[in-house]
């Protein structure tokens, strides 16, 4: 499968993972993504910034920042879903 157009990511960069995090901020991405086994940085582009890496147990996920609002997690969450996620995980404030 060829990229998609707004994460910058394709499946040999997701490599497998089929759990998404998704915080809100791309300045929570990187912190998060310390947390993780084998953090790898794989794109960023506007309000979109994702690593892949494993959880303890060795399950890999992908931690995609997506921005305010719905529009813009319904890219990521659409994206991400085109690549093979699955299961997401939504952290942060949601709006409050």
């Amino acid at each position: 499968m060829a990229e998609v157009f707004h994460l910058g990511l394709d499946r040999s960069l997701v490599d497998g993972a089929t759990l998404a995090i998704l915080p809100g901020d791309p300045a929570r991405v990187p912190r998060i993504a310390e947390l993780l086994e084998e953090p790898r940085f794989l794109a960023s582009a506007r309000e979109f910034t994702s690593y892949r890496g494993l959880v303890p147990g060795g399950l890999p996920v992908v931690v995609c920042s997506t921005g305010i609002g719905g529009p813009s997690t319904s890219i990521a969450v659409e994206e991400l879903a085109q690549l093979g996620v699955r299961t997401f995980l939504r952290v942060g404030t949601t709006g409050s």
